[in-house]
C-alpha cells in the first residue's frame, strides 16, 4: 500500500518555532515573509536571497535573487537567468511569479559545492517501535545541472552518502566527517523534540545545507519524509533500516490498538 503523505506545515510557521529554540535557532538563516519592503531589506544586507512559497514545494517556485553593482539578476527553476535594471522590475517580475501566493525571502546559505552543483543534507529521523525517536539515514542531495534546487527528483539530480560528498566538496577527513555528523544528529534530535512538544510526528526529515566554510544551516523540515530519496545504490543499507523501522513502528501501533479495543 502506498504511504500517505502527512501534510507539510509551511516555512515560515516553521521559521517562528525553531527562532525560540536555544539548540537551533544559530542554525536557521534569515527569513522574511515576502513584500518589496523585506525583499530590498534583504538583499542590502545580504545579496543573494532565495525567494521560496511558505507551503511545501519540494523545489517547485523556488527563485535565487541576487543584487550586483547595477542590476539584479532573477534565477528561476526551468527558465534562462534574467537581468533587471532596477528594483522595481525586479518585483514586478517577482510579483508575477509569486501571485496568489505566500513566500518568504530567506539568505542565501551558498551552499558547498559537488563539481559546481550545490548540495545539502537529508537528515532522517523515525520514531521506533517503542515511539523513541531513531535517526536512521544521512544523505546528501546533489542538484541536477544547472539547478540550484537539491530536490534530486526535480532537479535530476543525484544521492551521496555524507562521507563521500564531505570528501569530495572538501577533501574532509574520516574524523571531521564524523564530528559533521554529530552536529546533524545532534541538530536532528534537537528539532524532533521541539516538534513534538507541538504534535506527535511519527517522522521527520531535517534539510541542513551546508556552506562552504562547513558551517551548518538548518532549511527546512518535512513531517512527511520520503524513504524513496535514500532508494539508491550508495544508500541501500540506510533505506533497507528505514523501511524496517517504519513497519516494526506499524506493527507496534496496530497491535496496541487491537489491545485497547478488546
Amino acid at each position: 500500500m502506498k504511504r500517505q503523505r502527512r501534510p507539510e506545515l509551511g516555512k515560515w510557521l516553521l521559521y517562528k518555532m525553531f527562532r525560540n529554540n536555544a539548540h537551533c535557532r544559530p542554525y536557521l538563516p534569515p527569513t522574511k515573509v515576502l513584500s518589496k519592503t523585506t525583499l530590498r531589506e534583504m538583499l542590502s544586507l545580504y545579496s543573494s536571497v532565495y525567494v521560496k512559497p511558505v507551503a511545501g514545494s519540494r523545489g517547485r517556485g523556488v527563485m535565487r535573487v541576487v543584487a550586483r553593482d547595477d542590476h539584479y539578476q532573477l534565477h528561476v527553476e526551468n527558465q534562462s537567468e534574467k537581468t533587471f535594471s532596477s528594483f522595481s522590475k525586479l518585483f514586478h517580475a517577482i510579483s508575477i511569479q509569486t501571485a496568489k501566493k505566500r513566500y518568504i525571502v530567506q539568505r542565501d546559505a551558498r551552499l558547498a559545492h559537488i563539481n559546481g552543483r550545490p548540495f545539502d543534507v537529508r537528515v532522517m529521523l523515525q520514531k521506533d517501535e517503542h515511539g523513541e525517536y531513531q535517526c536512521t539515514g544521512i544523505c546528501a542531495k546533489v542538484a541536477g545541472p544547472h539547478s540550484a534546487v537539491t530536490n534530486v527528483a526535480r532537479s535530476r539530480g543525484y544521492v551521496l552518502t555524507l562521507e563521500s560528498a564531505l570528501e569530495r566538496a572538501f577533501g574532509m577527513s574520516p574524523s571531521k566527517q564524523n564530528e559533521l555528523r554529530k552536529e546533524l544528529v545532534g541538530l536532528g534530535f534537537a528539532a524532533a523534540r521541539h516538534m513534538e512538544s507541538y504534535q506527535p510526528y511519527a517522522e521527520i526529515g531535517l534539510d541542513v545545507g551546508i556552506d562552504q566554510k562547513g558551517k551548518l544551516h538548518f532549511l527546512e523540515i518535512n513531517t512527511g519524509p520520503s524513504h524513496a530519496l535514500f532508494r539508491h545504490k550508495e544508500t541501500a543499507a540506510m533505506y533497507k533500516t528505514i523501511q524496517e523501522v517504519a513497519r516494526k513502528r506499524r506493527r507496534a501501533f496496530a497491535k496496541r490498538r487491537a489491545n485497547r479495543t478488546a
